[in-house]
């Protein structure tokens, strides 16, 4: 019971430290944003000031192809950065498998889905994240080892009360992805 809810802990810390990480992300891609937008404005400028002089179209080339770099090069960093964002949200939507000692020594494997749909009105959903949140009401998917689907489903029962909330739903024969 203490190894299910350290995991349940564990998975918690997990999806805070991703969540923070993205909105880190985020704000990153909005200073970059606004450092862009800044530097366009500068380029645009600087092409104004191109057609209004002749005398410092050498000098004023120059400055503005530094600018262009400097936005080629915030463009590959925002670029970079939605990447990293999209793989730390796809890393979070893998399933979550669940392995005790009597799973290991199982003969067959059985996927359940584990949702309760108000876990958003407790305590604990107050301040998770809201794809946590979204998570367990929408379900998660455990991995249970059992000799009959009946079986596998009365030990996640036992792990996942029904008086707190918890709902287990179909239980199917694992295949292996």
């Amino acid at each position: 019971m203490e190894l299910g809810w350290l995991m349940l802990l564990m998975i918690g810390l997990l999806g805070a430290l991703l969540f923070r990480q993205w909105r880190e992300l985020t704000v990153r891609r909005l200073e970059l944003s606004r450092q862009l937008e800044k530097r366009e404005a500068l380029v645009a400028q600087f092409r104004q000031e191109i057609d209004g002089t002749s005398g410092e179209l050498e000098q004023i080339t120059t400055t503005i192809d530094t600018v262009d770099a400097t936005l080629q090069e915030l463009r590959e960093e925002l670029d970079a950065l939605d990447k990293e964002r999209k793989t730390l949200r796809e890393r979070r939507l893998q399933p979550l498998i669940l392995l005790d000692r009597q799973t290991l020594s199982a003969q067959r494997f059985w996927e359940l889905t584990i949702a309760n749909p108000d876990f958003g009105e407790t305590a604990t959903a107050r301040m998770a994240p809201t794809e946590y949140v979204d998570d367990w009401v929408s379900g998660r998917v455990y991995l249970v080892g059992a000799d009959t689907a009946e079986d596998a489903t009365k030990r996640a029962t036992q792990r996942f009360s029904p008086s707190l909330g918890y709902r287990v739903q179909g239980a199917v024969a694992f295949r292996r992805r």
